[in-house]
Parts: C-alpha cells; structure tokens; sequence
C-alpha cells in the first residue's frame, strides 16, 4: 500500500489526479456526502501544493458552506478518519498552527480500485478455465446462450469453477450438452443448500459476529 499511496500523492501533486471527479464517484462507497465532497477536494487540491496548514476560515471561504455545514462536515470526516487534524508549529512564523492530513482517504480511494482490479482478474481466471473445459469435453461450436451463460458465471461469481465443471460433466454424461441445463441444475443446487438449517445457522452466526465487530 506504501507504493501506491506514494504514487498516488505523486500523481495529485503533479495536477494529474482529478480528486473531485473520484470522490463524486465512489461517495456512496466512502459513505461521503456532497458536502463532505467539498470540503475534501478543497483540502485535497491544497495538499497536492505541499500546504498542509489547517485554517478554518480560509476553508470555509472556499468550500462556500455555513459555518453550521462546515462544523458537521469536519466532524463526520474526523470520525470516519478521511480527515486528520493535529498540532504542529508553522515553520515560516514558528508558531503553533494544526496540520491536516488524508492519508486514509487517499489510502481507501486506493483500496477501491485494488479491489475492483482483483475482481476483474478473479473473473477473467474464471472464465479461461471456463472456456478451456469447454473446449475440452464439449464437441461443438459454442452457441451465443453458452456464451451468455458463461458470461453470467464470471460476472455474479455466483459459483465456483468446481461447482461448475463438476455439473458440466454430470450433464455431458446424461447427453445435456447445451449449458442452460448446468445453469438450471446448478441454481437448484444453491437454493437447496441456502435453504438447509446448516446454512442458515452458520449465516446466522456470521452476522452476529459481524455486528459485535461493528459495535
């Protein structure tokens, strides 16, 4: 992560990052409002020029928020941590100043973009094993529903490869050879496990988890 934030910061300082345009894109998944959008890209633009001094009025100047907005908007970035605020000493007037940083804004922008770049490979691995099974046991030219199906599988990662050669061979022996029929075979599968006690149970149990973790 140390790489990519360095470049990153590299890449804003060099004006070649459009902060504004990737916080009003992922908002709804940084939990951000436009408000907040605001005030981060007015302090982020401010960063990329090496001034990292924290002045309240001259922020509210540019963001054009009430002081009411402004207040509401520092707090919810400080508790989410896109926004640090700390004391230090201006070296150009040696005197006590804050300092702000969005090391961690920066830091999860990236993290969005890791991870959609690892569902991306994650699909696309699908797929080629996918296709060269297909390839392999299946005597015929693919036909535009297998290709569609297919397609769906990667996409939704509903199920694993396993899942899905193992029903491809099951129908291949019963002489199904169109891959609707692994689909069909496939969903009812999953609907009978999602609804064995065993499933609901361990479900339950890893919800509770996830709100005591929450809390």
């Amino acid at each position: 992560m140390t790489n990519e934030l360095n470049l990153f910061i590299t890449l804003l300082e060099d004006d070649m990052l459009n902060i504004n345009a990737l916080l009003i894109k992922n908002c709804s998944k940084l939990n951000i409002n436009e408000k907040d959008v605001f005030l981060l890209s007015a302090l982020a633009r401010q960063d990329s020029k090496g001034n990292r001094i924290f002045q309240r009025k001259e922020l509210k100047e540019k963001v054009s928020l009430s002081a009411e907005d402004l207040n509401t908007s520092l707090y919810n970035l400080t508790e989410k941590g896109y926004l640090e605020i700390s004391e230090s000493i201006n070296p150009k007037t040696n005197k006590n100043c804050e300092i702000f940083s969005l090391k961690k804004l920066y830091q999860e922008i990236i993290k969005l973009y890791i991870s959609k770049d690892e569902d991306e490979d994650k699909e696309s691995s699908l797929q080629e094993k996918i296709l060269k099974f297909y390839d392999e046991h299946y005597k015929k030219q693919m036909s535009p529903l297998d290709a569609d199906i297919i397609r769906t599988w990667c996409k939704e990662g509903t199920f694993t490869f396993d899942e899905i050669k193992d029903e491809m061979l099951d129908c291949l022996k019963m002489g199904k050879t169109s891959l609707s029929s692994v689909d069909q075979a496939l969903i009812k599968k999953r609907t009978i496990k999602e609804q064995s006690p065993e499933y609901i149970e361990t479900n339950r149990i890893i919800d509770e988890l996830k709100n005591k973790w929450k809390k």
